[in-house]
């Protein structure tokens, strides 16, 4: 019922929105800041990329993680994850831990650890037990099993079951207890 509250603050965003791109956009690679992938991801997941540029950027992060692997740490590695996801582009966040030949999962399985070490490259000075790294749990249950809340009904009031089954994986199971009881997902190819 706080309707010119809601249409101040809808106007107060765009203003925020239009000065972060001004600021951070670059037109002549559609990247941002730095063109990280945190520095993209981030634009992405948080709106705040003009939807007219979101395909670019999406598409420079893709090609980013294609030829780089995967060089988000600590604070961008989730929003890359989203970013990717909602992108439609969970096939990549696939490829980019199913592989042992650039920093991630893969390679860290590769180094010789068996829990996750606190950067990708698994360098053995640095902790061989970091979750830090481990936000790949919320791609397992909202996109690869598919159970997601919905955005319209926080709290999981609603949820909503669209599994996005990717690369060579023939099965998936989740469930949550949620306050409004249990959810189950399976799939199988």
């Amino acid at each position: 019922g706080h309707h010119a509250d809601a249409k101040r603050f809808s106007k107060q965003a765009e203003e925020i929105r239009n000065a972060f791109n001004k600021a951070f956009f670059n037109v002549t690679n559609g990247t941002y800041a730095t063109g990280s992938q945190c520095a993209d991801a981030i634009a992405l997941v948080m709106n705040l990329c003009e939807p007219k540029h979101r395909a670019a950027v999406l598409n420079s992060l893709v090609a980013d993680v294609k030829q780089n692997g995967l060089t988000a740490g600590d604070v961008g590695y989730r929003y890359l994850l989203r970013a990717l996801a909602d992108g439609g582009r969970s096939d990549l966040i696939f490829e980019m831990n199913n592989q042992s030949d650039k920093p991630g999962y893969g390679y860290q399985l590769r180094m010789g650890g068996t829990s996750l070490t606190e950067s990708w490259e698994a360098r053995r000075a640095n902790s061989q037990n970091h979750f830090m790294l481990g936000q790949i749990i919320e791609w397992f249950y909202g996109d690869l099993a598919g159970i997601a809340p919905d955005p319209a009904a926080p709290g999981f009031k609603r949820i909503l079951i669209k599994p996005q089954p990717v690369g060579d994986i023939t099965w998936a199971r989740a469930n949550y207890d949620s306050v409004r009881g249990p959810i189950d997902c399976y799939w199988k190819r």
